[in-house]
């Protein structure tokens, strides 16, 4: 099976139907399919920021359900979840609802506030996700992969989906629960030294910042391994705290595809087995989809949009 793996879309349906149909994808039957047989494996946050989210959804489920995709869950559709599960003493929701996290999700309740029910339905649809796709030649997930995270949540997650019981169970900060949902669904991020901090893309002060989880930390610039470059730590050696967070991914692994980082620039692999596939296109930036015919060694040539 050969396969199109295609990173986050947040609502942006016209740019993804202009996607599918560059790769070949025709529309039939109520679903986008490809005469070869090939098939899409999308990595999540289809929700929130962008203009189309309902027919965003459709889309994708309906390439799902007939076949000719798979999809897993991406830290949005985990949030929504989240803000719209009652928490176990069904005092409040799981993910409170202040007015940071009611704006994240603000396109997205816009969009169902006259259908409540649907959005329950979608609800339901995100639970049936998995966090994770594993074939014999290469892996997708939305933000990090972790073998050893990975592996814990293969023994709390059948079939690789949450439960509504593990979501209330992996709400404890420090917990393994907690920390592989985190990092599986949102990446991994470590405390900005020397008291800095920096604004996100909303505007949002942060002192954790993102990492490039995929490369060996050990001798880098804080620069070369942090998401987010700063001025201020230009030439400095990064210092771990906890050894074990040195997690990389050895490049003798089978290839991984994610989503989730709002890169920018020119799309391009990140190394000969690893590759981001978020360009941003909720901030004007592109879609980006890989296509994959089977080898072990990434091209970047393969990197459409």
């Amino acid at each position: 099976m050969k396969y199109d793996i295609i990173g986050d879309i947040h609502g942006h349906v016209l740019p993804l139907v202009q996607l599918l149909k560059k790769l070949g994808y025709y529309h039939k039957n109520g679903y986008y399919q490809h005469p070869e047989g090939r098939k899409v494996i999308f990595l999540g946050d289809f929700i929130d920021r962008g203009p189309n989210i309902r027919e965003t959804l459709h889309l994708v489920k309906n390439m799902t359900d007939n076949g000719s995709a798979e999809a897993i869950m991406g830290n949005h559709e985990y949030n929504a979840i989240c803000y719209h599960l009652k928490s176990q003493n069904n005092e409040g929701y799981v993910r409170i609802h202040n007015e940071k996290n009611t704006a994240q999700h603000a396109e997205t309740l816009a969009e169902f506030q006259a259908s409540p029910l649907e959005w329950d339905a979608w609800i339901e649809w995100f639970l049936q996700l998995p966090l994770f796709i594993e074939k014999e030649n290469f892996r997708a997930v939305h933000a990090c992969w972790d073998d050893n995270l990975i592996a814990h949540l293969k023994s709390i997650a059948p079939e690789n989906k949450l439960s509504i019981e593990v979501i209330h169970e992996s709400q404890e900060k420090e917990t393994q629960n907690y920390e592989a949902i985190e990092r599986t669904l949102k990446g991994k991020e470590t405390t900005l030294p020397f008291g800095l901090f920096f604004l996100d893309k909303d505007g949002h002060q942060r002192t954790e910042v993102r990492t490039r989880w995929w490369l060996d930390a050990e001798g880098r610039d804080y620069n070369e391994y942090f998401m987010h470059v700063m001025p201020e730590l230009a030439g400095k050696k990064f210092e771990f705290g906890k050894i074990e967070d040195n997690i990389h991914y050895p490049s003798a692994e089978l290839p991984v595809f994610f989503g989730h980082y709002w890169l920018n620039g020119e799309p391009e692999l990140q190394t000969h087995n690893v590759v981001c596939l978020d360009y941003s296109v909720a901030k004007g930036g592109e879609l980006v989809a890989y296509r994959w015919n089977g080898e072990s060694t990434l091209k970047k040539e393969a990197l459409i949009y």
